[in-house]
């Protein structure tokens, strides 16, 4: 009878889980931040930033150089599917960036739930934490020439 009881409550748990509503089944989930900063060299360059998910569009973003566009969020629970996608172009040039700026297997690349992206004048970089405490930039998405 104990387990059959268990095996209830269980079922019961998982149910409740996948039918509730997002936000009140995964509230205890952390929220996962993506971080898109400006760091080309002209400082009157912008950057211009649209990035969007299946379900939101965070919409059309001008960043100023030295500044970031971020937003969170918190990954789906059952079905890892989270996936995040950015248009970048720099104000002072013919060209532009299209990319994954998070998936579930960027997820191993954040540094405590957070994704750095960096605009530079070659392109889009990732930026990862080193053992030793600093950061190190990956060029990840080389500019592309056209808007």
């Amino acid at each position: 009878m104990d387990t059959f009881l268990t095996s209830i409550t269980i079922l019961l748990i998982i149910s409740a889980t996948i039918l509730l509503p997002s936000t009140s089944a995964i509230s205890v989930l952390p929220y996962h931040h993506v971080h898109i900063k400006n760091q080309l060299s002209n400082p009157k360059a912008t950057l211009l930033v649209h990035c969007k998910s299946k379900d939101d569009d965070l919409g059309v973003q001008n960043i100023m150089v030295n500044n970031e566009f971020q937003w969170r969020f918190k990954r789906s629970f059952i079905i890892k599917d989270t996936l995040y996608w950015c248009y970048l172009a720099p104000s002072t040039s013919n060209q532009h960036a299209d990319f994954e700026a998070y998936d579930d297997a960027l997820h191993e690349r954040e540094v405590g739930n957070n994704l750095y992206w960096k605009a530079k004048d070659d392109g889009v970089y990732l930026s990862t934490l080193r053992n030793d405490g600093t950061f190190q930039d990956f060029l990840w998405h080389p500019w592309i020439s056209g808007k």
